[in-house]
């Protein structure tokens, strides 16, 4: 995988924003509706929508169409919520796995503070569905969880939970839905989890690889549930070098033929390929950059959530790419060595080479 083509942008947050908050903070989805529009999601937690023609002609609508709850009990698993993983099979129906953070900074008495600390996050995914093509999303009732880590919130021990769903695939040799999900319990326990279902609509249908070729690891609520939080925990698909390479997209690559996934680590996007899901090459760097994890004043503007899509792919829901696609990225603006909410959503032009 190679860069070939100038930066394009497809939403200046200068001049293009709804509100101070409307950013994109998850990597870039997209799919056809039942009306042969193209759909672009790459939300912040006050979830809009990019709607065009194509990939080629989008217009960022200011209607919200998924909001955050902001409940203050963990528990809920109903805080603050981002649409990371849409699909449709119809293009009326579409089912989202949902990044869900609780924030315990914002709560009195779950942290002695009132800004960004990381070591007060909980994370879980979540469900949500849209009957009207889209336009707005719905929480599932009665309990939308789909994958949590099987420990409560302790404040002053995260980031802990699952984080950042990748794209939805199907996958015809078997005609299970799989995700790939990021781990990390109290910094100890990182990594990629595979998880798998033949359900969209139903949340507690999901489970996760545990081994071997099994799929048998269920996720529990660990505020209903006394069951032994060790059998609960997914078994890492790989824990890649360099280190924490969050499962950005999720794709097939017909060149490679292979499974491709794109995530971001120091130093920029990367690259692994896999035949089956479960065995990963070793991540390779494609587009060098400067990333938020370690970004130190003087340095260059961050990006961040690198996604593949491929314009011209067949698939409802852009699950393939050919030879030549898009990487697209947040580009961060600081400020006085300061992140800001400035920051755009660019889009670069790349070239897919079989192995």
């Amino acid at each position: 995988m190679k860069v070939v083509g100038a930066p394009q942008v497809v939403f200046d947050w200068t001049t293009d924003r709804c509100t101070e908050p409307d950013i994109p903070d998850l990597p870039a989805r997209a799919f056809r509706d039942a009306d042969g529009r193209v759909q672009l999601i790459s939300a912040d937690d006050t979830n809009r929508r990019f709607v065009g023609a194509d990939l080629d002609h989008l217009m960022h609508s200011c209607t919200v169409i998924l909001g955050s709850d902001l409940n203050p009990d963990p528990a809920a698993f109903d805080d603050h919520e981002w649409i990371a993983a849409p699909y449709t099979l119809d293009g009326k129906t579409v089912y989202a796995l949902v990044h869900d953070e609780y924030h315990g900074w914002e709560r009195p008495g779950q942290c002695a503070t009132v800004t960004y600390d990381v070591r007060c996050w909980y994370n879980a995914v979540t469900l949500a569905v849209s009957t009207d093509g889209g336009a707005t999303y719905v929480d599932v009732p009665p309990r939308r969880l789909v994958a949590s880590v099987p420990y409560r919130y302790v404040p002053w021990d995260g980031p802990t939970g699952i984080f950042s769903p990748s794209n939805i695939v199907h996958n015809e040799r078997d005609g299970f839905y799989y995700a790939l999900v990021y781990v990390n319990v109290r910094e100890s326990y990182v990594g990629n989890c595979l998880i798998r279902t033949k359900d969209l609509g139903d949340p507690g249908s999901w489970r996760a690889w545990s081994g071997g070729s099994s799929f048998t690891m269920t996720f529990v609520d660990p505020y209903t549930s006394n069951q032994a939080p060790a059998a609960h925990l997914c078994a890492p698909v790989s824990r890649q070098q360099p280190g924490d390479l969050q499962p950005n997209s999720l794709t097939y690559s017909t060149e490679a033929r292979q499974w491709l996934l794109v995530g971001q680590a120091v130093g920029g996007a990367y690259f692994s390929l896999s035949p089956d899901l479960l065995h990963w090459t070793p991540p390779k760097l494609f587009f060098a950059a400067q990333i938020t994890w370690n970004y130190q004043c003087g340095d260059p503007d961050p990006i961040a959530y690198p996604s593949v899509i491929d314009s011209k792919s067949t698939s409802r829901n852009f699950q393939t790419v050919g030879k030549t696609a898009y990487l697209y990225f947040t580009q961060f603006h600081y400020t006085d060595c300061q992140q800001t909410l400035d920051r755009d959503l660019v889009r670069v032009p790349i070239q897919i080479s079989p192995r």
